[in-house]
């Protein structure tokens, strides 16, 4: 299945309803226009509250990969909390400081 615009809001539209994010950023090759066929949809899904534990996330994640799963594309997902997001977004090293600088708001805004 090719990826396209409409794919990408589709798919930022189910994990809105699934999981109720304060932003989502689309992020990596289709952010950037540099997508090839065998590219995968990179998705910063950002949380308002903190994880209380490793299994919350866990949970979250879980959730959002059933509900996902419609989806034939590959995808990477990655779910923060806010504060995990203010924490890391200065940094050059880590993830979340790249899909802000390289992403593109799908849902909310950073």
């Amino acid at each position: 299945m090719a990826v396209t615009e409409a794919l990408i809001r589709d798919i930022a539209q189910v994990a809105v309803s699934e999981c109720l994010p304060e932003a989502i950023i689309l992020f990596g090759s289709h952010a950037t226009g540099t997508a090839g066929k065998d590219s995968d949809v990179d998705l910063l899904i950002i949380k308002a509250e903190p994880f209380s534990s490793g299994d919350d996330r866990r949970r979250e994640m879980v959730r959002l990969w059933r509900a996902l799963s419609r989806f034939p594309v590959a995808k990477d997902i990655l779910v923060y909390s806010r504060d995990e997001v203010e924490r890391w977004r200065n940094s050059q090293n880590h993830v979340i400081s790249r899909a802000l600088r390289e992403g593109r708001a799908l849902y909310g805004s950073i």
